[in-house]
């Protein structure tokens, strides 16, 4: 005698439920939709699962500060953050952030001198290498502005949405400030350490619209002659630049804001950087016959079948306007929310929460613990 748990045995579910036993009244690909609706946008916001708790890791490149959250594979993220297996300050405070480790704007002066052009002007910064601006997540912190095609990502932003850390001005004949700002190096594979520069005013920042470049290791900066500045830089006036300069190391202190991770200091090779995150679950495939034989065709957790079948059948009854039937079968959907926590909760009851004397606790004297002494 089989044990129920695979998608056809939630369809079937769903169909007793909903008083819709053949496929005249609602397809198995609709009932798949519900279903996957549930499981993947509903269950996890209701329950957080012990099961859905995974370790996430990413490796960081030389040079490059920071690195897109996958938010559409993973819905939240938590300490403790660890780099290169030292553990490490994580926070979703900027403030607590740059507090810690303050970017302050380095201003060299007269790098270059106004001559009444737009350009082309070069000169090299002399504080470097230089920490480069980044984009927002999405398009992602390093993603190529490319011409915007039906059905695929924006990726080209305004020059104003881009979170620039170099900032390249003069005035002109009026004694208006004219500014460039860089994209922070955007490629196919990532960061480069060549960066475009715009206009903050550019509603583009496809590279073929770029006025200028800036190598971050080097310093050397390129400004065109067309496009270069917006409007002509008076003759005799002087070229500023504000810009960060660091110094590369294994990074301690990560901020997560805007989907994304911030580290500091910016790493000078390749380190593991992991912490913990809520992953998404997979989705049901959506084809027939649904068998146990296919991971896809099985929820992550068997106990699981009875409480997407009624999520499903939920949505079905409010789709359908069905209310009444909505009330009566809630008190069930809950009953499995209750059961389908369970596992969690008994897992967690085993540890109490942690404090800073956990560990003073925990163990035995050294060198049989962790500590230099018993207590």
């Amino acid at each position: 005698m089989s044990v129920p748990f695979t998608l056809a045995d939630i369809r079937n579910k769903v169909r007793r439920i909903t008083g819709r036993p053949n496929t005249a009244q609602i397809t198995d690909e609709q009932i798949d939709q519900y279903v996957n609706t549930y499981y993947m946008f509903d269950l996890n916001e209701q329950l957080r699962l012990e099961s859905f708790r995974y370790n996430y890791q990413f490796v960081t490149n030389a040079n490059t500060p920071v690195y897109d959250f996958p938010k559409e594979l993973y819905l939240t993220n938590m300490p403790p953050f660890y780099c290169g297996g030292y553990q490490g300050y994580m926070t979703q405070s900027r403030s607590n952030f740059f507090r810690i480790n303050p970017q302050l704007n380095l201003l060299q002066q007269s790098v270059a001198t106004g001559n009444g052009t737009v350009g082309p002007y070069t000169f090299t910064l002399t504080n470097r290498p230089i920490i480069p601006g980044f984009k927002r997540n999405p398009p992602g912190a390093y993603t190529p502005s490319v011409a915007y095609v039906i059905g695929t990502p924006q990726t080209d932003i305004p020059a104003s949405d881009i979170n620039w850390n170099v900032l390249i001005s003069g005035k002109d004949v009026n004694g208006t400030s004219i500014s460039l700002v860089d994209d922070g190096g955007c490629d196919v594979t990532g960061h480069s350490n060549l960066g475009l520069l715009f206009d903050p005013r550019d509603a583009s920042t496809l590279p073929a619209n770029a006025r200028g470049t800036i190598n971050y290791l080097t310093g050397q900066v390129n400004i065109n002659a067309a496009p270069g500045f917006d409007v002509a830089i008076a003759v005799g006036q002087q070229i500023n630049c504000q810009y960060i300069p660091y110094v590369a190391s294994r990074p301690q202190q990560v901020v997560f804001f805007q989907d994304q991770f911030i580290l500091y200091p910016i790493p000078d090779q390749a380190y593991t950087v992991s912490f913990e995150a809520y992953k998404y679950p997979t989705a049901f495939l959506a084809h027939a016959p649904a068998t146990a034989a296919d991971p896809k065709e099985v929820p992550q957790l068997r106990e699981l079948w009875q409480l997407l079948a009624y999520g499903a059948a939920d949505k079905i009854f409010a789709d359908a306007g069905d209310i009444d039937s909505m009330m009566k079968f809630r008190p069930l959907l809950e009953e499995q929310l209750k059961l389908c926590q369970r596992r969690t909760i008994v897992q967690q009851t085993s540890e109490r929460t942690s404090t800073i004397y956990t560990e003073q606790m925990g163990g035995g004297q050294f060198p049989f613990g962790n500590l230099f002494g018993g207590f």
